[in-house]
């Protein structure tokens, strides 16, 4: 009768476990995909950024052209200012 006893506390406490280890089994397995989902949005945003990134430097760069063309009309025009205003006094001086 305590051999019973003592066969059914044993196999009590296996149930237990077995329990515990299951949860703890499916607490590791959610964590594990919550880790992995973690990752691949990670991943996915520091790739939406690389983007972001070379996005604008690809603007930035075409912007630089634009202004670079922009400065090499505005020096056209002022030496072209500084031509009539020459032409202008000469023919000034000339009346």
């Amino acid at each position: 009768d305590r051999l019973m006893q003592r066969k059914s506390a044993v196999d009590e406490e296996n149930a237990r476990l077995k329990n515990e280890f299951r949860n703890l089994n499916q607490k590791f397995k959610d964590k594990s995909q919550e880790l992995k989902d973690t990752e691949e949005c990670a991943q996915k945003k520091e790739e939406q950024s690389r983007l972001v990134v070379k996005n604008l430097e690809e603007e930035n760069k075409g912007l630089n052209i634009c202004c670079a063309d922009l400065l090499s009309g505005l020096e056209k025009l002022r030496k072209q200012e500084a031509q009539w205003k020459k032409e202008k006094s000469g023919n000034d001086a000339r009346i």
